[in-house]
């Protein structure tokens, strides 16, 4: 009777043995080796739709309709979140049908003023400007209408009409990364200033 329990057990343990094997492939199996469970190809359509329908907004092909005549800054890229940003101050400052095109480089604000001053200095209705900003502001913006500026060219060119889609350009040193943002504000119709046709300003704005 010894021997026979002694031999039923160990067929008994081979079977068990036999059947595990055949389950698993003759390995013993590991949860963590199991594969993951497949994307849904469903969602990952759907969000390849969503992005290709949201239209990306091409804001130096949009300022190029307006006018060829209008300067942007070879270094500077769109940004949709400064535009974001931006848009509530610039419809509360210039009205609900303006909108603004916000573009940023790391190019420092002296070679972005430079590029501007230098543009628009062949025309005659812009004030002459010194090269660079002042060195001893800490803080510099530059704001121009570029309607009023462009006009009466000292080389043959494209001007600006004064009338029609006004576009009045801002430029902005900041503290931070980008370090110069430029703005494009786009007006319906011409904007009233007390400042003089084509008018510039450097202005020290507190921080």
């Amino acid at each position: 009777m010894k021997r026979w329990g002694a031999g039923s057990a160990i067929a008994a343990s081979g079977l068990v043995l036999l059947l595990s094997a055949s389950c698993t492939g003759g390995k013993e199996s590991n949860a963590a080796e199991e594969e993951l469970p497949k994307k849904n190809p469903i969602a990952t359509a759907t969000v390849v739709s969503t992005a290709q329908a949201t239209p990306s907004v091409d804001a130096q092909k949009t300022l190029k309709d307006i006018s060829r005549a209008i300067p942007i800054y070879a270094g500077a890229q769109y940004r949709d979140d400064l535009t974001r940003r931006d848009e509530v101050m610039i419809r509360n400052q210039y009205g609900p049908q303006s909108r603004v095109y916000t573009m940023a480089t790391d190019d420092s604000y002296p070679q972005v003023y430079h590029y501007y001053t230098t543009y628009l200095a062949q025309f005659r209705a812009y004030p002459p400007q010194i090269p660079y900003p002042p060195e001893q502001q800490n803080w510099r913006t530059l704001e121009v209408q570029l309607n009023q500026a462009m006009q009466d060219p000292f080389i043959p060119g494209d001007t600006m009409q004064v009338s029609g889609q006004q576009i009045t350009l801002q430029v902005a040193e900041t503290e931070a990364e980008p370090k110069t943002v430029i703005r494009y504000i786009v007006t319906p119709g011409p904007i009233p200033t007390a400042a003089g046709a084509g008018a510039s300003t450097n202005a020290v704005a507190g921080k």
